[in-house]
């Protein structure tokens, strides 16, 4: 247990600021902890100590993970020499402003509520999915909300300003009245993974994403149609998994992860009356209804120009908005709720699928 005989609560009694620097931890120096920053392609920062880093005024000052060795590496690469076992004995030694839990998805719901009732933390970011269950994800939240701890799920796509922008572009109508969402995230099979273990295969994993757009775009779901498909065998995560979604303000949306692809995927379409808008890891791309100069009293999608954004880092902006939430209170946009959201619609298709396809209600999975 973490040890604390003064605990306060870190947003009605915050830790002395003035202009000193805010101090976070990595609980989980593993690939999107730290290490996919060496991946030499990809655009940096990708994970949530390369993100941390890159905003003023906040340093890392300890890191904790059950591998020696990758504590060890990760404290060579970023200078830190606070290094620890586990969260609960950095949290002896450390009292700090945020705390980044990037370890595996099994853990998250014990390392949050521990860290958020020791009051030795002002703001959690937690890696996506947030949790396994719903169980889990009521408890990580009522732990936060009764420590009075920010929470942050990271969904970083929502933070991207392009994804930003897009939104407003549907919440002005200038896609009309939305009626369709399509949304994918393709790529290789996951092998044989413990359900029980991982919670979930592709569409837990990345889907997760997607579900969370879903959401942020188009709003709550009503229920679900979904289907799975695990070739290696019902004790392990799916390969791939679709289904149909409807929404409460009568749009459909159809979703698809895994798929047994030889390549990464992650495309959305958003089709409105007038419109359709396709975002993704490819650029953002605007079809809008226009008279037709082909056929007589027809209209035709032409493309037209995605409005200029400035290109921004999802990660770091998802990070700053935690910070902001923890020194002003203002939400971050990305919380246990809305992580919450992600994971019913996700839990909603395993579970039509294991009914046979049977539409299942989302009213059931909520409080």
């Amino acid at each position: 247990m973490i040890s604390s005989p003064a605990i306060l609560n870190p947003k009605t009694e915050p830790m002395p600021a003035g202009n000193r620097k805010l101090t976070a931890a990595l609980v989980g120096c593993g690939r999107i902890g730290w290490m996919l920053e060496r991946d030499e392609l990809r655009g940096k920062p990708c994970t949530h100590a390369g993100a941390i880093t890159e905003l003023d005024n906040i340093e890392i000052v300890a890191a904790a993970d059950p591998d020696p060795e990758r504590t060890a590496e990760f404290g060579r690469a970023f200078g830190v020499t606070n290094l620890y076992p586990d969260h609960a004995t950095l949290l002896d030694n450390h009292r700090v402003d945020i705390l980044a839990v990037a370890s595996p998805t099994a853990t998250h719901c014990r390392i949050v509520c521990e860290a958020a009732l020791s009051g030795r933390v002002r703001g959690i970011y937690c890696e996506k999915p947030i949790s396994r269950t719903l169980t889990e994800a009521d408890r990580m939240i009522e732990a936060c909300e009764a420590a009075g701890a920010a929470l942050l799920i990271g969904h970083e796509r929502r933070f991207g300003s392009h994804f930003q922008l897009a939104r407003r572009l549907v919440l002005d109508g200038r896609l009309g009245e939305i009626r369709t969402v399509i949304g994918q995230a393709l790529g290789g099979d996951p092998g044989k993974l413990s359900r029980k273990q991982a919670g979930g295969g592709p569409l837990l994993h990345d889907g997760t994403h997607l579900t969370d757009l879903f959401g942020y775009f188009c709003g709550p779901a009503e229920w679900v149609i979904g289907h799975a498909r695990r070739s290696h065998g019902t004790g392990n995560v799916e390969h791939t998994a679709a289904g149909i979604v409807g929404f409460t303000s009568g749009a459909l949306g159809f979703i698809e992860g895994g798929g047994r692809r030889n390549y990464f995927s992650f495309e959305m379409e958003i089709q409105g009356e007038d419109g359709i808008l396709r975002i993704g890891n490819s650029p953002p791309r605007l079809w809008l209804a226009a008279p037709s100069a082909r056929w007589s009293g027809f209209s035709e999608l032409t493309e037209a120009d995605f409005p200029d954004y400035k290109a921004n880092n999802g990660f770091v902006a998802a990070f700053a908005a935690l910070r902001e939430e923890i020194t002003t209170g203002r939400p971050s946009g990305s919380s246990g709720i809305d992580g919450r959201g992600a994971l019913e619609l996700i839990l909603a298709l395993y579970e039509s699928s294991a009914r046979g396809a049977r539409r299942v209600r989302l009213d059931r999975f909520r409080p």
